[in-house]
């Protein structure tokens, strides 16, 4: 892997229509971690990408072992770390000089990672008002993860951060500060700006947003669950002249391939990501098997104000009736609008009339899979039936073709946007932001170990002065490398995506 390699595009060069692979079965593989998910093999991947050795696929027979050294007074972590991974290690598009601030808070949860989840405060499907305040506040959440066990001597996961109407910090309520009881007894501390320990509680709900939109929303709702049961179902249903697998093919590049690696280097067993979060190899499984409920995409709307939903325009109208409404939102819609456009555009050429695409055999077999594998996934659906029946979402010939032009305008958005907001999180954690690590909890050390080049200045330390050792810089770097891999051009230097 280099960052210096030439970056592939949807031209001949790197997808020629000799390495698309016929319609088969591909061989495939269980993952460890408590979801009915399978992914496809590297040898099935097309145009020959997978390069796979023996060495990559027994990585995870290495021992896992904890050291708390510290870097030495004269030792530079950032040149460390660059001197071993600057040939692949991301480029930084956006600057963020201040990540410390109330203001810099704000930013990276309206406009950075947090952009896609946050909510208005809800109880019992109503607008909860905190006292004090004459409004319903704004809220990221990441206590889900607050009940996951951890490996001796780190602190657990937690945080939600309150936001008044202006989008100031009012508080921080955290129930991972506290030992975790067999008897469900949670200790909740609230944090408010001006505390003495408001660093620490922004520090820590950064952290564990970072460990949920990496685990959750990035590895396995984009990588394990949309785009690779698509391209599986796409494989697997479509022959390889199909007009709408050869428009889709870019949008795949590389997806096995990546899924595979994964698979054998990141969530594996004692591999790369249970070896930089925090969590126990259960407290892991536990956030896998848990993460089919902590995605945000639509699936979790109630029936009744049309729930479940799967396309972005009616998501994104859905949320402004529940007082979300951004600049992240209002490009998500316009950016799958676009989507569509393209799609619908493609599909007349090579369909004169609706009837021919909504009739498509090859094209419902495709979405047949798609939808039983993934309301499969999920532990408790074990036994599923797999009955798709296109009739109960639509009727008619104008509604079946209007269905398949959303759905795969969808999976465009979800490869492209979808993954850079998820998967793109070394965008706001430069690596200079490790120049000055010091003065932090030896328990917090597992947080900075999880998500690479992070903004972890912050102010005084409950445990002593220790520093990442060169061993998790590394490994946390690479994470972040292995995440942010170069995208296939289509149109010029302009346009690129990724699954």
């Amino acid at each position: 892997m280099s960052m210096n390699a030439k970056t592939p595009n949807a031209g001949p060069e790197f997808m020629p229509v000799s390495g698309l692979r016929p319609r088969e079965e591909l061989p495939k593989s269980f993952l460890d971690y408590a979801l009915f998910l399978r992914v496809p093999l590297g040898s099935a991947d097309e145009f020959s990408l997978s390069s796979e050795s023996m060495i990559e696929r027994a990585m995870s027979v290495l021992p896992q072992s904890e050291h708390l050294e510290t870097f030495g007074p004269d030792e530079n972590p950032v040149e460390y770390v660059m001197n071993q991974l600057s040939s692949i290690y991301p480029t930084i598009y956006q600057e963020w000089p201040d990540k410390l601030s109330d203001t810099a808070l704000a930013r990276f949860c309206l406009h950075g990672l947090g952009a896609h989840r946050w909510r208005p405060e809800m109880r019992d499907g109503k607008k909860y008002f905190v006292t004090g305040l004459l409004f319903s506040p704004l809220v990221v959440k990441t206590n889900a993860l607050s009940g996951l066990p951890v490996r001796e001597g780190f602190e657990r996961y937690g945080g939600d951060a309150y936001f008044d109407e202006h989008w100031k910090p009012v508080m921080i309520v955290d129930k991972g500060r506290g030992p975790l009881r067999d008897d469900g007894t949670q200790e909740t501390v609230t944090t408010r700006p001006g505390d003495a320990d408001w660093d620490r509680a922004k520090f820590r709900f950064r952290s564990s947003l970072f460990t949920l939109v990496t685990l959750v929303d990035h590895l396995y709702d984009i990588h394990l669950q949309k785009a690779n049961l698509f391209v599986t179902a796409m494989r697997e249903k479509m022959s390889s002249d199909h007009p709408v697998r050869r428009f889709m093919t870019p949008f795949t590049y590389r997806t096995i391939t990546v899924n595979d690696n994964a698979f054998h280097n990141l969530i594996t067993k004692n591999g790369m990501a249970p070896r930089c979060f925090a969590l126990t190899d259960q407290g892991f499984g536990l956030a896998m098997a848990a993460a089919p409920s902590l995605v945000l995409t639509g699936t979790e709307v109630p029936v009744g104000p049309g729930g479940p939903m799967m396309f972005r325009t009616e998501y994104v109208e859905y949320l402004k009736t529940q007082g979300v409404d951004s600049a992240y939102w209002r490009q998500v819609s316009q950016l799958y609008e676009v989507f569509l456009r393209f799609v619908l555009g493609y599909l007349e050429c090579y369909y004169p009339k609706k009837e021919d695409f909504a009739n498509d055999p090859e094209m419902h077999a495709l979405v047949k899979q798609y939808f039983f594998q993934l309301e499969s996934a999920p532990p408790n659906m074990i036994g599923a039936s797999g009955d798709f029946t296109l009739s109960y979402y639509v009727t008619g010939v104008d509604e079946t073709y209007m269905f398949y032009a959303k759905f795969l305008a969808q999976i465009m958005f979800w490869v492209t946007a979808g993954h850079e907001q998820a998967g793109r999180i070394v965008v706001r954690l430069p690596v200079g932001s490790w120049s000055d690590c010091g003065n932090q909890a030896v328990a917090w050390r597992r947080f900075i170990s999880a998500l690479g080049p992070l903004d972890v200045q912050s102010s005084g330390g409950i445990r002593g002065p220790k520093k990442q050792h060169d061993r998790a810089a590394t490994a946390t770097a690479l994470l972040m490398s292995f995440t942010s891999l170069p995208m296939p051009k289509f149109l010029g230097k302009t346009m690129a995506c990724r699954v």
